[in-house]
């Protein structure tokens, strides 16, 4: 009787404990959220302010490039140092960021996960590929410049990115809830998915690229080809291409 008894509170323990850390994961996700929200533009706002009556914001299809980035190992980081620290070292990096995205006509359209997710709409394919990679490479640039200054006296970031080429779904979505309304404007599909599982695949503050990507800019960039990779919900592999 005793023995199912110590058994019994060694599985509520047990239980608690993974409670706990669900818990403990849920506030850091929502330190995320609210760190980098600031830094979501109200776009759908500013299309609407433009043409309220067009139908600019209906989702259709249009050829698009899609940047992921994301802060590597940001939770173990906001174990280490608190959120206060995290919230400002975010404020010092992506604001720095921003200027890469904006100079290059992107446009952040929502927060995913850790990081954000940027679309290039021009109406020229290839333009939207060149901003993107050059963007990726300005926010490589600025983190590497950030990290040296911190080197000594804070904690310093990595920020993995993933880049994908072509046709998507592209428009305004409103959603209903308790709370009220929210718009979002914002790309879906394959190459949308594509650039969010080339950004998993990156490590160590790579920049890695589709094949879409990587073969319209050729001339103005340098890749090494990282092989073919068996992405999640693809049936076919994807060559990615690093820079």
């Amino acid at each position: 009787m005793n023995q199912d008894l110590q058994e019994k509170n060694v599985q509520l323990e047990k239980t608690l404990e993974e409670l706990t850390a669900a818990l403990k994961k849920v506030e850091l996700l929502e330190s995320i959220k609210a760190n980098l929200s600031k830094f979501v533009p109200n776009t759908v706002s500013r299309i609407i302010g433009k043409s309220p009556q067009s139908d600019s914001l209906d989702a259709k299809e249009r050829d698009v490039s899609v940047l992921f980035l994301d802060i590597e190992e940001y939770t173990k980081i906001t174990e280490r140092v608190g959120s206060t620290e995290v919230s400002r070292l975010i404020e010092k990096y992506f604001s720095v960021f921003m200027d890469a995205i904006y100079s290059n006509n992107g446009d952040v359209n929502e927060t995913a996960g850790d990081g954000l997710m940027v679309l290039f709409l021009s109406d020229d394919a290839t333009r939207n590929a060149q901003e993107a990679v050059r963007t990726a490479l300005m926010i490589r640039e600025k983190t590497d410049l950030i990290n040296r200054e911190n080197r000594a006296s804070s904690e310093s970031l990595l920020i993995n990115m993933g880049i994908s080429s072509g046709l998507a779904h592209v428009g305004a979505a409103k959603f209903e809830s308790i709370t009220g309304s929210r718009w979002t404007y914002t790309s879906y599909g394959t190459t949308t998915n594509v650039a969010a599982r080339i950004c998993s695949q990156a490590s160590k503050g790579a920049i890695l690229v589709s094949e879409a990507t990587a073969k319209r800019v050729l001339d103005q960039f340098s890749f090494k080809s990282m092989g073919k990779f068996a992405l999640k919900n693809l049936s076919e592999k994807v060559g990615i291409f690093g820079l």
